[in-house]
């Protein structure tokens, strides 16, 4: 009895012995197969990253290949390749001397500048640009003429938008564009406010920009060939530092920095300038005007420059040198020597008008010479003498014609006085001029003997200009007047306006 119940007790623990070991085994092979498996796992991933190696260094060998030799003997294979962009074959070049190019980065240029908002936070003189400004400027000293004078204006753009070169440019009839005269079309644009963020004329006003930047040798000159270099460069200059204080656009500082630089270094001693801007003992008065105005501008746009505010004003004092005095007043002539003796040739209106102008630009209202000039201008305030189109009050010889001595004089009186008989007198007159006398297209071609020469472009910029005088400059010692009508210096209350009227 016991012996069996001992073999049972024997064969019941090698049952549960072998269920243990089996049990362990299972166990010991579900292991080794999750490892496997994790192995496996890691294996592929190894395998995937050493295709990827295989894949760069293919790529990297066919970078590598060296490039197809083309056979001259199988141009002609080329016909049938196609090119993303087209090739101009036009290759006509002018016989232009070769400058470096600038290292101003254009390619963004134009990118930038739409991103940019109109000129809200202009004050001071440029506070008259915005929408509202130039609707309040109107309104204080436009002598009720805004609503045909505001037409007249963008008629005018309207035009010089539509004879925008598609590089950007503008010149004369029948020639290539140049800086000059879109540095003086860029004005317009940008007298009325227009920035490359305008809706109308945002990418006239950009490309006109870009033109103007791109077109820059690495000396600095905004024009680098050309008859008229100097009037040229100023000309541009001053559109390019209007330009960079209504857009505040970061790639425009540098390109106006060494345009300053060309005329900072090119001025005489004694303050002037002349042709090609050679260094001699003569300047010309004309070209002081255009460089007064561009070192007014650049003044703005440029105001931490440790020494611009210097040579803007050494402008003006050698353009004075150019003036001289009698009963009539102080009038301003044409070419100067300073060596054989400190007078100019015969006296010019136009350039007496341009430094009158140029003498509050500069902050020199108040000398006695600015009242010498303003003597010698106040005879073109007498009703006799008041604009008149088609009646020259100016020597025949003064190039420009009448409509440059009208942008240079209802400036100058504008900034004398906006309140003052001077320049209601003129104002008015010269508005029933221009309005009445714009063709249909929105240009004005001058009734001038010089005016063929000069061209539509220049005189349709130089009258849209005068005609946006009430908002385009607002005198330096009232422009708070814009945004605070009631304050006055001196605590003046300004008279109404008159409402003038003519017929069309």
């Amino acid at each position: 009895m016991n012996v069996q119940r001992y073999l049972r007790m024997a064969h019941t623990s090698s049952v549960l012995v072998s269920l243990i070991i089996n049990g362990i085994l299972i166990m010991l092979l579900i292991t080794f197969i999750t490892f496997q498996d994790k192995q496996e796992r890691d294996n592929t991933t190894v395998i995937v990253i050493e295709a990827m190696d295989k894949e760069l260094i293919d790529e990297i060998e066919e970078e590598i290949e060296p490039e197809m030799v083309v056979d001259p003997d199988d141009i002609d294979n080329f016909s049938d390749l196609a090119f993303d962009t087209p090739i101009d074959t036009d290759m006509e070049q002018d016989p232009e001397p070769v400058v470096e190019s600038v290292q101003t980065d254009v390619s963004s240029l134009s990118d930038l500048m739409s991103d940019i908002s109109s000129p809200v936070h202009m004050t001071n003189l440029l506070a008259g640009r915005t929408s509202v400004g130039r609707a309040k400027a109107l309104k204080q000293y436009g002598r009720g003429l805004g609503g045909v004078s505001e037409p007249a204006v963008l008629k005018a753009l309207r035009w010089l938008k539509e004879n925008q070169h598609e590089n950007g440019s503008w010149g004369a009839e029948g020639k290539k564009g140049d800086s000059g005269h879109t540095g003086l079309a860029l004005l317009a644009f940008l007298a009325h406010g227009e920035t490359p963020a305008s809706r109308e004329f945002g990418s006239t006003v950009a490309n006109g920009i870009r033109f103007l930047v791109e077109n820059q040798d690495s000396r600095g000159l905004l024009q680098p060939v050309g008859r008229h270099v100097v009037y040229a460069h100023a000309m541009a200059t001053y559109a390019l530092a209007e330009s960079s204080t209504m857009t505040q656009n970061p790639l425009l500082t540098a390109p106006l920095e060494r345009a300053v630089k060309v005329m900072i270094e090119s001025q005489h001693p004694r303050g002037g300038y002349e042709y090609k801007y050679e260094k001699s003992d003569t300047h010309d008065v004309s070209v002081d005007a255009w460089h007064v105005q561009a070192l007014k501008a650049a003044s703005i746009a440029l105001p931490d420059h440790p020494k611009l505010n210097v040579y803007k004003q050494r402008a003006m004092e050698g353009m004075l040198l150019g003036s001289m005095k009698d009963d009539l007043g102080r009038g301003f002539g044409y070419r100067l020597s300073i060596e054989t003796s400190p007078k100019a040739s015969s006296r010019r209106e136009i350039l007496s008008a341009a430094g009158l102008l140029g003498m509050y630009l500069t902050g020199n209202g108040d000398r006695k010479e600015a009242r010498e000039i303003l003597k010698y201008m106040e005879r073109h305030t007498k009703q006799d003498w008041l604009p008149e189109w088609g009646v020259s009050r100016i020597g025949s010889d003064e190039y420009g014609g009448e409509l440059m001595f009208w942008y240079y004089a209802v400036q100058a009186f504008f900034q004398e006085n906006r309140n003052g008989s001077n320049f209601r007198k003129f104002y008015p007159k010269m508005v029933e001029a221009l309005v009445k006398n714009q063709a249909d297209d929105g240009h004005w071609n001058n009734f001038s003997r010089e005016s063929p020469e000069q061209g539509l472009v220049l005189d349709t910029s130089l009258s849209a200009l005068a005609l946006m005088v009430t908002y385009r400059y607002l005198p330096t010692t009232q422009a708070e007047n814009i945004t605070q009508p009631n304050l006055q210096p001196g605590g003046a209350t300004p008279p109404e306006d008159e409402d003038v009227e003519f017929e069309l």
